[in-house]
């Protein structure tokens, strides 16, 4: 008789911006609306790359980028616009619910890690149902560092008692890879951004979507 499988990992930790919701396109729109609030005609064509760096870091680039000595008042700005944008909800990526379901049955303890803030967190984790599936969160307001920093994924290694060679990360942009290879964690890259990456920053493996994704698949680096 055969002994049970067990899984890979013995935890998973999933971003949220672009790995599980498709927020970079809504996040955009935000920022280009809330700075033609501050008399810009929108995005310049160095606009800095913001996303994935979480909203308060992101503002406080955009506002160095653009000369804005305001950028409390950007940030309030920017949270308007954002709460405007995604009035109508923001959807899941294709796969990603099961994906996290199927995760968390083969055995592994599953926690979000975001850039975003813990309401941004417990607001998500209601509208998408997966507040039971998620043993932990970990949010901008648990950390003195964010991505590409290691802490976060640390810090959450750290909460289910997990040591990080043991633990597999859902990532989708280059801080994240970078975070996650710090914290000496095997990395899988969703996305565009994941498949393009050039070998120094790029994650271990690469998946275009969650669509079809098998957690057996993934091999500890």
């Amino acid at each position: 008789m055969y002994p049970p499988l067990t899984p890979r990992f013995a935890a998973a930790f999933f971003d949220l911006d672009g790995t599980l919701i498709d927020t970079g396109p809504p996040h955009r729109a935000a920022e280009e609306a809330t700075l033609r609030e501050f008399g810009f005609e929108g995005l310049a064509d160095d606009h800095p790359d913001t996303f994935g760096h979480g909203v308060v870091p992101g503002s406080l680039m955009v506002a160095e980028h653009y000369g804005i000595n305001d950028s409390e008042g950007l940030l309030e700005e920017y949270w308007r616009q954002w709460n405007r944008v995604i009035a109508d909800g923001l959807d899941l990526l294709p796969g990603a619910d099961a994906a996290v379901r199927a995760v968390a049955a083969s055995g592994s303890k599953t926690a979000l890690v975001t850039s975003g803030d813990r309401k941004y967190a417990d607001e998500f984790l209601k509208m998408s149902g997966l507040g039971e599936v998620f043993s932990e969160s970990v949010t901008l307001d648990d950390v003195e560092n964010l991505k590409p920093n290691p802490e976060p994924y640390r810090k959450a290694a750290g909460l289910l008692g997990i040591s990080p060679e043991r633990c597999v990360v859902f990532e989708d942009s280059i801080a994240g890879f970078l975070a996650a290879r710090s914290a000496g964690m095997t990395c899988v890259g969703v996305g565009k951004v994941a498949l393009e990456a050039d070998e120094d920053v790029a994650p271990d493996m690469a998946i275009s979507s969650f669509v079809g994704f098998d957690i057996w698949n993934v091999r500890p680096h």
